[in-house]
C-alpha cells in the first residue's frame, strides 16, 4: 500500500489587530485538520514585507484593520504570482455587509463566530489556489516545451518544415540548405514546387493519406533543388501544431548508401572499447527495457554490480595501462562464465554489471559462483600473477518501484559496502527504506525529511583567508537543514544515509541550485564571491553532467569562474576517467575544479588531474605538526607544478598558521578564521591575516 502523499502547509495571512484572535482562529484550522504556516499582519509596512518574502495562497481578516483598510490590503496583494483567496471575519455581519464585501473583491463574508465554516471555505478556496497552481506550471512547462523544441529545430541535422495548406509556413536551416532556397522565397512556396514534377500526383496522394489516417505516414519521392536537381529521399507526414496553427510536420531525409555504415557506428557507440563490454548508456537502456517488460509479464530478471576489490591500488601500482589489460582479462572471464543471454557492461573505472533476464536461478547463485570462482583463476599483469576478488551487490527488477537508475544505484551501494568490510562478498538487495537503514539511520533520515517538507534546508560558507594577499573572497559551501532542536546543522552520518535511499545526487541539485541563486544575489549587489560546492558520486556519474552545468551556470547569468566545482580525492580515484573528462568540460566552460581531502600522497594524482585547486585532507595539519615541513612538502609542490591553489582547513590556532606560513600555501580556513557562517557577509578586510 502505497504512504499518503503528505500535503504542504498552507501559506496564510492573517490580519488582525489582536494576537488572541489569531491565534484562536489558526488553532482552530489545524485542529480541523488544515495544515497552515501563517503570519499575522497589523499594517501595510508587514504587508509589503511579507508579499516580498513568499508567496500567499490564502488571506483572512478579522474585521478591518484602522490603519490598512481592506480594499488597500487586496490591491497589495495583487502582486502574489497567483490570486489570493481573502475571506472577512467579521463581528458586524448582515447580508449588505456581504454583498459589499463581495464586490471589493473578498472571496467571502461570514460571522466571527462561524469557524467551522471558514474552514470548509478554506479548503473550497485552496482547490482552487491549487488548480491555479497546476494551470500556471503547465504553462511553464508549454512554454519551456516549446522554446526547446524551436531550439532542437534550428539545430536539427534533418531537413524539416512544418506545412499548412500546402503552404511551407516553417523551415529549419538544413531543409533551406537540402532545397537550395532563401528563406524569404521557400516561405511562399507550396510543396508541390519542392518536389519532381512526375510525383506531384504521388506528395498529394500522400497528404491525403496521412489527412484520412492522422498518424505518420512516408514515401520515397524525388524532391527538386532550386537548381533542377532531382534526388531521392523519404518524405515523412506527420499531423503537428506550429504556433497553435494545425498542419503538418514535413521531414525530408535522403536516402543513400549509408545504412549500413550507420548501424556499425551505432554498435561502436556501445560497446566499451577497453573491455569489449557494453558501455554504461548501453547498458543503462537495456536495464530500462528490461525493467519494464520484467515489470509488465513478471518476469524474474536481476541486475549485478561488480566492484574489483582494491583495484585503486592496482592502479597505483601497476599503472592504468596495465589496469586497462586487467579490465579487459576480468571482462572476457565474466563473458565466459555467465550464460550467453545475460548482458554485461562497464559502469565504471573498476566496476561492472551483468543483467540477467526471465532467469530460473536463485538470486544468490551467480555471484556465489563468480566469488568462488574467480579466487581460483590467476590473472596476468605486468608480468606478475594476480588474484583478483569481486564485491558483488545484486537488486531484483520486479517486486517493486523503483526506477531503472535507482535500480544500479542500489546495487553499487551494497557493493560499495560490502568493500567497505573486506570486500570478497555477494549480497541480494531488497529495495525499500526498511531494509536500506538501521532503525538509529531512520530516525536521522526523518528527521530530515521533516525539514524538507517545511523547506527548512540551507547553505552555510565557511570563508578563505587568503595568506598572499589575493583579494579574491572565496567560502566553501555546507549543505544544512534544521534540528529537531531548532538549530542547523547535519544528522550523524547523514550523507552515507543519502547514498544509501539514492538521494545524495538529488541534494547536489539542490544545493548547486540554491549556490546559484546566492551568487545571482551577491552580483546583483556589486560583490564578486567565489563558491566551492561538492559533487556527490552519483552526480558525477550522471549523464549529461558536463552539458547540465553548463546550462544552469549560462541561464543563472553568472561569471563560471564565480562556481567551483568540488570532488573528493578517493573518488577522483575511483572515478578517474569521469574526472579528467569533467575536467576537461569544465576548462571549456571556465569553471575551475578543485580536489578536496586531498592525502600527502596523492602527488600523482593532483598532477594527472591539474585542478584549479587542492584542498588538503584534515590530516594535513596532523602530519605537519607531528613530522614537519618535509612530510608535507611534496604534496604543495605538486600543486605549485600545476599551478594550483592550495587550502589548508581546519585551522584552529594561531600556533599552527605559523608553522602552515613558510609552506607557500595560497589560502587557509577554519574555526581560527570563521565558523561556517549563514550568509556571505564575512569581512576579508578586518581579518588579523
Amino acid at each position: 500500500m502505497k504512504e499518503k502523499v503528505k500535503k504542504s502547509p498552507i501559506n496564510m495571512l492573517i490580519f488582525s489587530s489582536s494576537p488572541n484572535d489569531s491565534e484562536q482562529v489558526s488553532s482552530h484550522l489545524k485542529n480541523m485538520g488544515i495544515p497552515i504556516r501563517h503570519l499575522v499582519i497589523s499594517d501595510s509596512e508587514q504587508l509589503k514585507d511579507a508579499t516580498n518574502l513568499k508567496q500567499w495562497q490564502q488571506a483572512l481578516f478579522i474585521d478591518e484593520l484602522d490603519n490598512l483598510p481592506i480594499k488597500q490590503a487586496l490591491k497589495q496583494l495583487k502582486n502574489q504570482p497567483i490570486a489570493v483567496p481573502s475571506v472577512l471575519l467579521t463581528n458586524d455581519y448582515s447580508e449588505e455587509k456581504r454583498f459589499e464585501m463581495l464586490a471589493l473583491g473578498l472571496k467571502d463574508c461570514i460571522p466571527a463566530t462561524s469557524l467551522d465554516l471558514l474552514a470548509m471555505i478554506v479548503k473550497r478556496d485552496q482547490k482552487l489556489v491549487e488548480s491555479l497552481q497546476s494551470l500556471e506550471q503547465a504553462n511553464k512547462i508549454v512554454y519551456e516545451t516549446n522554446k526547446r523544441n524551436e531550439l532542437l529545430l534550428d539545430s536539427s541535422k534533418d531537413a524539416i518544415a512544418y506545412i499548412h495548406e500546402g503552404m511551407h509556413i516553417y523551415t529549419n536551416p538544413s531543409y533551406i540548405k537540402r532545397f537550395g532556397y532563401e528563406e524569404d522565397e521557400i516561405i511562399v512556396m507550396t510543396i508541390m514546387d519542392i518536389v519532381a514534377d512526375d510525383e506531384k500526383d504521388n506528395i498529394r496522394a500522400l497528404l491525403k493519406r496521412q489527412a484520412q489516417e492522422g498518424t505518420e505516414v512516408s514515401q520515397l519521392i524525388k524532391g527538386k533543388t532550386s537548381s533542377g536537381e532531382e534526388f531521392e529521399a523519404d518524405f515523412i507526414i506527420s499531423s503537428a501544431i506550429y504556433d497553435d496553427e494545425e498542419c503538418v510536420q514535413l521531414l525530408v531525409r535522403d536516402v543513400g548508401d549509408q545504412q549500413e555504415l550507420m548501424q556499425k557506428l551505432k554498435e561502436m557507440s556501445q560497446i566499451d572499447q577497453v573491455t569489449g563490454a557494453l558501455n554504461r548508456p548501453a547498458l543503462m537502456d537495456q536495464l530500462n527495457e528490461t525493467v519494464e517488460v520484467a515489470r509488465k509479464d513478471d518476469l524474474n530478471s536481476i541486475l549485478y554490480f561488480l566492484e574489483i576489490d582494491n583495484f585503486t591500488s592496482y592502479r597505483n601500482q601497476f599503472g592504468i595501462a596495465d589496469c586497462d589489460t586487467l579490465l579487459k582479462d576480468v571482462s572476457h572471464w565474466l563473458h565466459d562464465k555467465c550464460e550467453s543471454t545475460s548482458i554485461i557492461g562497464r559502469i565504471s573505472d573498476s566496476s561492472f554489471a551483468i543483467l540477467v533476464r526471465d532467469t530460473d536461478r536463485a538470486p544468490t547463485e551467480l555471484p556465489k559462483q563468480l566469488i568462488q570462482e574467480i579466487e581460483k583463476h590467476l590473472f596476468e599483469i605486468s608480468g606478475q600473477t594476480l588474484k583478483v576478488t569481486l564485491s558483488i551487490g545484486g537488486v531484483p527488477c520486479t517486486g517493486h518501484d523503483l526506477e531503472p537508475g535507482k535500480v544500479l544505484l542500489h546495487a553499487t551501494t551494497v557493493a560499495h559496502n560490502l568493500q567497505e568490510k573486506g570486500g570478497n562478498n555477494y549480497q541480494i538487495f531488497n529495495p525499500s527504506i526498511d531494509s536500506l537503514l538501521t532503525e538509529d539511520e531512520r530516525k536521522i533520515f526523518e528527521e530530515f525529511t521533516n525539514a524538507r517538507d517545511e523547506s527548512k534546508m540551507t547553505l552555510f560558507f565557511q570563508p578563505m583567508m587568503s595568506l598572499k594577499g589575493s583579494s579574491s573572497k572565496q567560502y566553501m559551501c555546507y549543505f544544512r537543514y534544521q534540528l529537531s532542536d531548532g538549530s542547523w546543522g547535519l544528522g550523524e552520518q547523514i550523507f552515507p544515509i543519502f547514498e544509501k535511499v539514492g538521494m545524495d545526487a538529488d541534494i547536489d541539485k539542490v544545493t548547486l541550485k540554491h549556490a546559484l541563486k546566492v551568487l545571482v544575489k551577491d552580483k546583483e549587489s556589486g560583490n564578486d564571491n567565489k563558491l566551492f560546492l561538492a559533487l556527490s558520486p552519483n552526480t558525477l556519474l550522471r549523464e549529461g553532467l558536463e552539458d547540465w552545468l553548463e546550462k544552469l551556470v549560462s541561464a543563472s547569468g553568472i561569471e563560471s569562474g564565480n562556481l567551483v566545482m568540488t570532488i573528493k580525492g578517493h573518488m577522483a580515484q575511483t572515478y578517474y576517467k569521469k574526472v579528467l573528462e569533467l575536467r576537461q568540460a569544465l576548462k571549456k566552460t571556465g569553471i575551475p575544479l578543485c580536489l578536496s581531502g586531498v592525502e600527502i600522497d596523492n602527488t600523482e594524482l593532483v598532477k594527472s588531474i591539474a585542478p584549479e585547486y587542492v584542498a588538503m585532507a584534515p590530516n594535513f595539519i596532523d602530519t605537519l605538526k607531528e613530522h614537519g615541513t618535509d612530510k608535507v612538502q611534496a604534496i604543495v609542490r605538486a600543486s605549485a607544478e600545476t599551478e594550483a591553489k592550495t587550502i589548508i582547513s581546519n585551522l584552529e590556532d594561531a600556533s599552527t598558521l605559523a608553522q602552515i606560513w613558510p609552506l607557500g600555501v595560497d589560502f587557509v580556513m577554519g574555526n581560527y578564521v570563521s565558523k561556517p557562517i549563514p550568509k556571505l557577509n564575512y569581512d576579508f578586510a578586518d581579518s588579523d591575516f
